[in-house]
């Protein structure tokens, strides 16, 4: 690549539309087969739950993101959770159609251009993200967009152009304010393009910057104008637009997060990024990335458009201290997918000067690498049948009907996940939480007892309200869940059975029972083995009634396959621990027979298979998807 003209001449622009929309629509086509069918836990549910709402709270932001996904919703039909996770898909796939116009045009070539789209679209993280209702599949589509009209913009710098690149930029900040990461970057780019900062600081430049950020902003009316639709008294221009600062920004936390982490732990996240970026590509993807900033050299202005990109992205995500800091690599890894973009090119562009056959051959391996990636995410990242959130809220809310008041206090992860559910598929049901309510508690039980209604809570519940009103009340076990310990619950187990038992690092604020693991442990193995109390991750698998075929234990993520009869058995550690606190796609997985069996959680998982694979039981103890107990409650006889 030469430095004059600034980049090689693109391909020809209606093979890299075909090229485009091919990826993306392989994209799509995997993205729709491994879809979440409803809803999930987490932020993901909070997502959820706002679709179909056209009035937004500043809290909620992500106007851009909203707008869409009620359009696709209104299109669409059908469940409010279905349309969001659809439109991650489809901006995931969009992203990687847009990925190979912009990597074939800043190297040339279009057989890296396909890879690039295809490597990014393969990559674990970005998989994940796109099967679910969350933001960053768009926010990569939108970035991707931005840098290819930036390109554009460099080929030929005019005021149209750079109106559309601030255009872009503008729009983008609807969705995501992780935006503002790009901005260096860009700014870069006008500097170092001839003529480019002249064109910016003149008065026309000025003007179409300055128009389009006030059309970027007006995008949060809509989130503002929630502060004097529904507060009474209205608060004043100035006290609105300082509370909606505060919610739009997250003020309240952003402070303790924003290159926030501890020094101490600053020196561990140095292995999290390393694995965290192996899970994407491979080492032999990182490699390819490496030798790619080499070729960058040859295009200087390039180069340092992306490597200021790049490192802004990078030291945002590896100082940012949240639980899912996972996903907030997934701009970096952009960047990577565009670096080894150039040293596919040149690797093509060597191989075709020899002869045309090497050339092919070298695109052929090229795109076998993403090809492979995709094979070997697929099971793990696929949630198709992914109906546990479901599941455990029927269970939550077993037995309970429009006669009922249920007071369920819970993590904030379930809590989001219970607010969608009675707001969109039991919308019969009456569930608060006591916690929202501790001077009028009393009076809320004793006058749904008084109606007739049963009252039930959940066992946080129970305790604020025992500890504030227990002599007014009794209460008594709900016999309708089943929360016996694991062992119990499990019943008598044919003997051969292939079983895989994991446990991971439990959460501090939920409770953990040892003896509960180690007993289900023993009656697997006959008491050949236990679980420890230590180790990051522990994983037992064999046959019950037999010593384990494997008992793997292990303070760092690791992967394991085993063949047991006619069982193929990939058991995969897709999280950092401690660090991860939150992972939406799951801590980590069981593949059997190259089919999802077991999303494996911080806590003790577990899965029963049949002698060919087939997913018999899956059960959780200690964590989050544990049963969760009830009771029900009386008047006191205080």
């Amino acid at each position: 690549m030469s430095d004059s003209p600034l980049l090689p001449p693109a391909p020809p622009t209606d093979r890299r539309v075909v090229v485009s929309v091919l990826v993306a629509v392989l994209a799509f086509a995997a993205y729709h087969a491994t879809l979440l069918p409803s809803l999930d836990f987490g932020d993901t549910a909070a997502y959820q739950g706002a679709v179909g709402q056209w009035r937004l709270t500043p809290r909620q932001a992500y106007p851009l993101y909203y707008l869409l996904a009620n359009a696709l919703f209104a299109f669409t039909g059908g469940e409010p959770a279905r349309a969001l996770n659809l439109l991650s898909a489809i901006a995931g796939a969009a992203a990687c159609g847009v990925m190979v116009w912009l990597a074939s045009g800043l190297t040339g070539s279009l057989a890296a251009g396909a890879w690039a789209g295809l490597m990014l679209g393969a990559s674990y993280t970005f998989w994940s993200q796109a099967v679910i209702g969350e933001v960053y599949t768009l926010h990569l589509l939108l970035m991707a967009l931005v840098l290819s009209a930036a390109l554009w913009w460099s080929r030929r710098p005019s005021y149209l152009r750079l109106a559309v690149v601030f255009g872009l930029y503008a729009a983008a900040f609807g969705n995501h304010l992780m935006t503002v990461l790009l901005a260096p970057a860009l700014v870069t780019l006008i500097v170092v393009t001839p003529g480019g900062a002249r064109q910016l600081f003149s008065v026309r430049g000025l003007a179409i910057a300055a128009l389009c950020g006030i059309a970027g902003a007006a995008q949060y009316v809509w989130n503002a104008a929630y502060l004097w639709q529904v507060v009474d008294p209205s608060p004043t221009f100035a006290e609105g637009v300082r509370d909606f600062w505060f919610d739009v920004t997250k003020s309240d936390w952003r402070s303790t997060m924003v290159m926030a982490v501890h020094e101490s732990a600053l020196k561990r996240r140095a292995g999290l990024y390393w694995f965290e970026i192996c899970q994407q590509f491979g080492a032999a993807g990182v490699a390819v990335a490496i030798a790619g900033l080499g070729v960058w050299l040859a295009q200087w202005r390039w180069a340092t458009v992306l490597l200021v990109a790049y490192l802004t992205a990078f030291v945002f995500a590896y100082t940012y201290n949240v639980g899912d800091v996972h996903v907030f690599f997934l701009p970096s890894h952009q960047i990577v997918v565009l670096a080894g973009a150039a040293a596919v090119a040149a690797l093509v562009i060597r191989a075709r000067a020899i002869h045309t056959v090497a050339g092919i051959a070298v695109v052929a391996g090229a795109l076998a690498w993403p090809a492979w990636r995709a094979w070997d995410t697929w099971p793990a990242v696929d949630r198709h049948d992914d109906q546990r959130p479901r599941q455990w809220l029927d269970a939550l809310t077993h037995g309970l009907d429009s006669n009922s008041l249920l007071l369920a206090d819970v993590n904030w992860q379930l809590d989001n996940g219970l607010d969608y559910f009675a707001r969109h598929l039991r919308p019969e049901l009456n569930i608060t939480r006591a916690a929202d309510r501790p001077l009028t508690l009393a009076r809320l039980l004793a006058d749904n007892l008084a109606a007739g209604r049963e009252v039930v809570l959940t066992p946080d519940s129970r305790r604020l309200a025992e500890a504030a009103y227990g002599m007014l009340f009794d209460f008594a076990p709900d016999s309708r869940v089943d929360t016996r310990p694991l062992a119990e619950r499990l019943g008598q187990l044919p003997e051969g059975t292939v079983y895989v038992l994991g446990q991971l690092a439990p959460y501090r604020d939920l409770p953990y029972d040892a003896a509960e693991a180690r007993a289900v442990a023993r009656i697997l193995t006959a008491g050949a083995a236990t679980l420890a109390d230590s180790p990051s991750y522990q994983v037992l698998a064999g046959r019950v009634g037999q010593p384990p075929s494997l008992d793997r234990r292990s303070s760092q993520p690791f992967r394991e396959q085993l063949v047991l009869g006619d069982v193929s058995l990939d058991i995969r550690m897709e999280s950092w621990l401690p660090a991860d606190t939150i992972r939406r796609a799951g801590f980590g997985h069981v593949v059997a027979n190259r089919r999802h069996a077991l999303t494996l959680e911080r806590g003790v998982s577990l899965v029963l298979l049949t002698p060919d694979g087939q997913v018999l039981r899956v059960a959780y103890a200690s964590g989050l998807l544990a049963p969760l107990g009830r009771v029900i409650v009386g008047p006191g006889h205080g």
